[in-house]
């Protein structure tokens, strides 16, 4: 049915909307009373259970104790000894009454002969009898069931010891209505007997229900063992309790509890609610009536607006005498269509664009890379993402100004889109200093090819504000299908990416999934580096570094590795970067300093003097606690400051230098020594290496290794000697692999070198004998 009135629709749906939440609620707490009846059904067929099985235990243990004391009788005992079967069966039948048992047995182990106060035969009893004896002998007392005469009994056996056993006394109490009758007292459950034997159909033994629902249960019980059962129209939850199993014959009892009595208190209060539903409806549905009428007027007045907002008539006018608030509303909706006009081609711009540079924004991109993704997929083609990041523009807006820093991004931007290939190439600014470049129908090989295309188009200077700037970029490059086939997924990897190319100052990195901190792989590996860390499989390498000028040891580096208990032994490049990325490497750090402590101690004790040099990270730069931490691990070792010295790279000073050159004051006034490592890789200026407390600068093995070949590696080796000369600075060349090399970096004055030609890192224990080899074939050289 359809309703054009507004107020009729109104009604109608808010009063199907209460019936619906009434009828909801009522069928939601007749479920709920259905549920916790059963749930209380089943608790109480539970404790039923415990209280039957105490009951039969309370009854083995009361025949039990009354054979105990038949059993100690002297008279009794005299009676089997003189083999006397008539006092015997007097005691039995007087011992019978007095415990209140139905049967009580005899048999003498010299002659076998069994005695029975009851109506049992011997037939039926003879084989049952010797079934529990066999079981006694083993435990010293049995108890069993069984059925003779088509009844159920509870039966125990005790021996009579004269010392030796010579004889056995069998108890028994009959399972019948009087045990039914107990249990349904305690319990309140209805108790049912059922036995069979050879395969035939069940027989009731005992029930506290009438003989035609006892009659239901045996046809129940023949079609299988069901928790509920339906009798005499009636639901009962129902729980079987097996008694015996012994061969073909079997006694089970059955415990019941009318499901529909314990559901009857909750009928009433079901009545009640149903009521109190149908008055409600009745007074909800005039309040409805009245209230739909007051909103409709106003409602209709907006809907009209709203339809000219539609088709962009902006200069309708609302007017309301209303003081409710559905007249704020026509008001505040009239002041809307005032600043919706203003702002619509505002808004739409934002969304999308850059104000700054004029390029789509991160939004636009991930649409473009979307739509550009689903087009990839259906064609089944490739495509690469770039992000782009500007190397210390924190460091250029900070001495230029804002404005310059402006210009630059402007300027970046520029060149960015100057270097499109194809129309279909798209370049945005995702925010701050990071661009990406979407580049379709793009595979690994072409992308790594434009990120370097795009690098060196960025070497070239840009002139802002009069001044010349230098600028670089680290550039991530993730692909589809290869990385990522959602468009988060992929832009986020080319993040990750770009991080790592910053931090290694690499220029291009392509995605690897090890980047991915929160991978389940990667997560692994953070919880291993920090156990190996905590058991020490970390294991400190060093390698020496000589005097070139004497071939004397004049310190070591000290290096690390570790012994995957998998992996076996693993090189720095292989868990460092990640280390850094998870925070990991201030641990590793404060692990290696440690060592090379104890290490530098159990040295000196050897007579052997060489001091060693531990690598620091940006983040140990930036922690201003190290000094008191190194000072710390000092004193711990029993080393005086100035057996270790540290190593920091360019690059690292350069994340936050006001805080690292802070933390490297301290360290010097410490009196530890300082050294520059890789010099050469970063981009300090000069004037900000002459302020760093430093005594010693590392060539980085870049220049070295090709040194006897490459002019232009000879003049920058050669010049960094003469830099490090003339700042009273001590220079070390990496990557010494020939004589060659060592003749002609001492031709030029170096101090100190390594590398593979003089020795490969070695562990830390194999240096004192390398050390003594060293001294003797100097010796012979000399």
């Amino acid at each position: 049915m359809q309703f054009k009135s507004l107020q009729s629709r109104m009604a109608v749906i808010f009063l199907t909307l209460i019936l619906a939440i009434q009828v909801a609620g009522f069928l939601a707490i007749k479920y709920s009373i259905n549920k916790n009846s059963r749930a209380a059904v089943n608790e109480q067929l539970e404790i039923g259970e415990r209280v039957f099985l105490n009951l039969l235990k309370q009854n083995g243990d009361s025949l039990s104790q009354g054979a105990k004391i038949l059993a100690s009788d002297y008279g009794f005992r005299q009676a089997i000894a003189s083999v006397d079967y008539e006092t015997i069966l007097s005691a039995l039948s007087n011992h019978q009454s007095r415990i209140g048992a139905d049967i009580a047995m005899f048999e003498s182990s010299a002659t076998g002969n069994l005695t029975i106060s009851g109506k049992v035969s011997h037939v039926e009893a003879g084989p049952i009898v010797d079934k529990l004896i066999q079981d006694g002998r083993q435990q010293g007392y049995a108890q069993s069931y069984a059925i003779f005469n088509h009844q159920p009994y509870q039966l125990v056996a005790v021996p009579v010891k004269a010392p030796l056993t010579i004889g056995w006394i069998i108890m028994g109490f009959q399972i019948d209505d009087t045990l039914a009758q107990n249990l349904h007292k305690l319990s309140n459950l209805d108790v049912t007997f059922i036995s069979r034997s050879n395969g035939s159909d069940w027989n009731s033994m005992a029930s506290t229900l009438g003989a035609s629902l006892t009659e239901k249960l045996l046809e129940k019980a023949s079609a299988g063992r069901l928790t509920e059962l339906s009798m005499g129209n009636a639901d009962y939850g129902t729980r079987y309790v097996p008694i015996m199993e012994h061969g073909d014959e079997s006694l089970v009892a059955i415990l019941q509890r009318s499901i529909d009595e314990a559901t009857a208190p909750y009928l009433v209060l079901q009545r009640n609610l149903l009521l109190l539903t149908m008055l409600g409806a009745l007074v909800f549905a005039l309040v409805i009536f009245y209230v739909s009428r007051r909103i409709t007027q106003p409602i209709t007045e907006l809907a009209t607006t709203a339809r000219k907002l539609e088709e962009g008539n902006f200069a309708i006018r609302l007017n309301s005498s209303r003081e409710d608030e559905l007249g704020k509303l026509s008001r505040a909706f009239g002041s809307m269509v005032d600043a919706i006009a203003s702002r619509e081609q505002s808004i739409t711009r934002l969304a999308y664009w850059d104000e700054l540079t004029g390029l789509p924004n991160r939004a636009s991109f991930l649409r473009e890379l979307g739509l550009a993704l689903q087009q990839a997929q259906d064609q089944q083609e490739h495509l690469a993402v770039l992000v782009m990041n500007l190397n210390h523009f924190k460091q250029i807006n900070k001495v230029l100004g804002h404005a310059a820093a402006d210009d630059l991004l402007r300027s970046v931007a520029q060149r960015l889109q100057s270097s499109i290939r194809q129309e279909s190439d798209l370049v945005a600014r995702l925010g701050g200093d990071e661009f990406a470049l979407l580049l379709p129908r793009t595979g690994i090989a072409n992308a790594t090819h434009v990120a370097n295309m795009l690098l060196q188009k960025l070497e070239a200077p840009i002139n802002i504000a009069n001044q010349s700037v230098d600028i670089s970029m680290g550039i991530g490059i993730a692909c589809y299908p290869e990385h990522a086939s959602a468009q988060e997924k992929l832009l986020g990897n080319a993040e990750m990416a770009m991080h790592v190319a910053k931090a290694k100052q690499s220029g291009a990195v392509l995605f690897d999934p090890a980047f991915d901190i929160s991978s389940q792989g990667n997560l692994s590996l953070a919880s291993e580096l920090r156990q190996a860390i905590a058991t020490n499989e970390l294991a400190l390498y060093v390698q020496p570094k000589i005097d070139l000028q004497n071939g004397k040891i004049s310190a070591v580096e000290a290096l690390i590795r570790w012994r995957h208990p998998q992996k076996g032994l693993m090189f720095p490049d292989q868990f460092i970067p990640f280390a850094e990325q998870s925070g990991l490497i201030s641990l590793i750090s404060l692990w290696v300093l440690a060592e090379a402590a104890r290490v530098e101690v159990a040295w000196r004790k050897l007579g052997i003097d060489a001091p060693i040099a531990v690598n620091l990270s940006t983040r140990d730069l930036i922690d201003q606690d190290l000094p008191h931490k190194i000072l710390t691990l000092h004193q711990d070792a029993g080393l005086a400051l100035g057996g270790i010295t540290l190593e920091i790279t360019e690059s690292s000073m350069m994340d936050d230098p006001q805080r690292a050159q802070q933390t490297l004051e301290r360290l010097s006034d410490m009196g530890l020594q300082l050294s520059i490592d890789d010099f050469g890789t970063g981009y300090s200026s000069l004037a900000y290496l002459k302020r760093l407390p430093v005594s010693e600068l590392k060539i980085d093995k870049s220049f070295v290794l090709k040194m006897e070949e490459d002019e232009n590696d000879r003049k920058i080796v050669r010049s960094t000697i003469d830099l490090g000369h003339n700042l009273n600075l001590k220079v070390v060349a990496e990557g010494i692999e020939s004589r060659a090399a060592w003749d002609l970096l001492a031709s030029m004055g170096c101090d100190f070198g390594q590398g593979y030609h003089i020795s490969k890192p070695m562990p830390a224990a194999d240096f004192p004998a390398w050390l003594q080899r060293w001294q003797a074939q100097e010796l012979q050289t000399a």
